[in-house]
């Protein structure tokens, strides 16, 4: 924690607040305030038939309340030269508005009026509809998109981890207003929320304008989730015919309240996550197979996911197919070295405090931990856990993620 901040939470349980619970940091130097919204519902948490429904939402939502048109909201923000934002992840939906200092009850009012207030007109959501369908389009234009598309979809087969929170051409068509009306009124309520908010902010306001704003959006539920349970598929290809082969490899990794889940982020970020990692070095500086290869791991409630991408000429596939499985088997079958778990472990230190120089960063921080983890990790304690991590500890999870046999999802031209 840097010394010009401090965060406070206050959440209903306690019985100060009825409605979502609050976090917020305050930023001594800040000349903003950055307020947002966490509904703990997201792409995962849909059936089949309303694949894509909480991303329609947050389309929806901007469409105008029943006091501010579309345009009005667009205006406002725009007069203060501020933002106003949304996206729609696998297990939350996010809304927030980042404007000038002395704009904390402009920001909470006119969230709250979005999310609990929308028009919702059928014209919107015939409006929306196409431009969610263009969104779709554009997806599937993008190889980059497409593989990982894929790589999900093959590592959790017949699970909702593995299809995409934009929904289907055939799902988006046939969402009807009365099925989305149905899904914001039973997903948008506490204790489904949490606000967060961080910047020139004063908590105990916030409080209070918070609990006045989301009056009559209590009585919600959060999702029950089921976990895969289907083996993954260890291949999918689609041609194409692009200019390079795009290629992921993905291997099923640990969930977020796993503590062993940061010493498998060390160990991925030596495995590809920067300039001086094991896969950038190979690849790329040895061999000259890519210009951008990566490694990355995502954590959800009851499982996660180990990644790596590559694009290549066509002809070179299988050469960077052979680079990437001998450098992974290495590390599965040998570990990480003494040095290089130095230079990643103060690299994500150095990392965390240079992305939490904002406002907006520092609340994005504080709401997807409140809302995921249902607490927000104070740095000194993050920090104390990733000097603490040990040479053996990430070995011993590398070689547990990495020795079943990788999935690959390719994306180009027929070979």
């Amino acid at each position: 924690m840097t010394p010009n901040s401090v965060v406070q939470l206050t959440l209903p349980e306690h019985g100060s607040i009825c409605g979502p619970g609050v976090v917020s940091e305050y930023m001594s130097d800040a000349h903003s305030v950055s307020v947002g919204v966490w509904v703990g519902i997201g792409g995962r948490d849909e059936e089949p038939a309303l694949a894509g429904a909480s991303h329609f939402l947050e389309h929806l939502l901007f469409k105008g309340t029943a006091e501010r048109s579309a345009r009005a909201i667009a205006e406002l923000v725009d007069a203060t030269g501020g933002e106003m934002n949304a996206f729609t992840a696998k297990e939350y939906t996010a809304y927030y508005a980042r404007l000038p200092v002395g704009s904390q009850e402009t920001a909470v009012a006119l969230l709250a009026d979005v999310l609990c207030e929308p028009a919702l007109r059928s014209t919107d959501v015939e409006t929306e509809r196409k431009v969610i369908l263009e969104e779709i389009h554009l997806a599937v234009d993008d190889p980059d998109d497409v593989v990982f598309e894929l790589l999900y979809e093959a590592l959790f087969p017949d699970h909702p981890l593995g299809r995409e929170v934009l929904g289907s051409e055939a799902s988006v068509a046939a969402l009807g207003r009365d099925e989305i009306v149905e899904f914001h009124d039973h997903w948008y309520r506490a204790p489904n929320l949490v606000v967060a908010a961080a910047g020139a902010v004063d908590h105990e306001a916030l409080v209070a304008q918070v609990e006045a704003a989301f009056v009559g959006r209590s009585g919600g539920a959060t999702p029950e989730r089921r976990s895969p349970v289907s083996e993954p598929v260890l291949a999918r290809r689609i041609t194409r015919p692009t200019e390079a082969t795009h290629v992921a490899w993905g291997w099923r990794g640990l969930d977020r309240q796993d503590p062993r889940r940061h010493a498998l982020s060390i160990g991925a970020h030596v495995l590809g996550g920067g300039l001086s990692s094991r896969l950038f070095q190979t690849v790329r500086e040895d061999y000259g197979l890519a210009y951008t290869v990566f490694s990355s791991i995502a954590t959800y409630q009851d499982t996660g996911v180990l990644s790596i991408y590559a694009g290549t000429a066509p002809e070179r596939a299988n050469e960077l197919k052979q680079v990437v499985a001998q450098e992974v088997g290495e590390v599965a079958a040998h570990g990480i070295t003494e040095t290089e778990l130095s230079i990643a472990r103060d690299g994500f230190e150095g990392s965390l405090l240079l992305g939490l120089e904002g406002s907006g960063s520092r609340m994005s921080r504080l709401g997807t931990s409140q809302s995921l983890l249902g607490r927000v990790v104070p740095l000194e304690e993050y920090v104390e856990t990733l000097r603490a991590i040990t040479l053996a500890e990430v070995n011993a999870v590398l070689a547990e993620v990495l020795r079943p046999e990788a999935v690959v999802a390719e994306v180009g031209p027929a070979n």
